[in-house]
């Protein structure tokens, strides 16, 4: 990661996985594949792309869409930093994933007080 992004806070796998796993379920089950935690202390989560529900004539999330799960993590704890980038990840990463899903990954990790 660069370096002109915060240093992040070391918390427990578990704690960040309840975070996500609680946004990410819902009325179609649990969209959440894979949270992988790296060196740094931020978190990727790799999720299916069904999450999000599409319009016909959308190829992907719109930017709307993106906001709205990022305000939905950030209620979830205001410690959260969700980094910029976001979109779509080679599903192979997600053990669980099924040939061919669309997979979608959001970066974040939890500032220091």
């Amino acid at each position: 990661m660069t370096s002109d992004l915060p240093d992040f806070r070391k918390v427990q796998h578990s704690y960040a996985m309840r975070i996500v796993h609680s946004v990410f379920s819902g009325s179609g089950g649990a969209a959440l594949l894979w949270l992988i935690q790296y060196d740094d202390n931020h978190f990727r989560a790799i999720f299916d792309a069904g999450y999000f529900v599409l319009r016909p004539d959308q190829t992907g999330p719109s930017k709307s869409q993106w906001s709205t799960l990022k305000k939905k993590l950030k209620r979830r704890n205001r410690s959260i930093f969700i980094f910029r980038a976001h979109g779509e990840v080679d599903c192979r990463q997600a053990r669980s994933a099924r040939k061919g899903q669309k997979c979608l990954y959001l970066d974040f990790g939890f500032l220091r007080n």
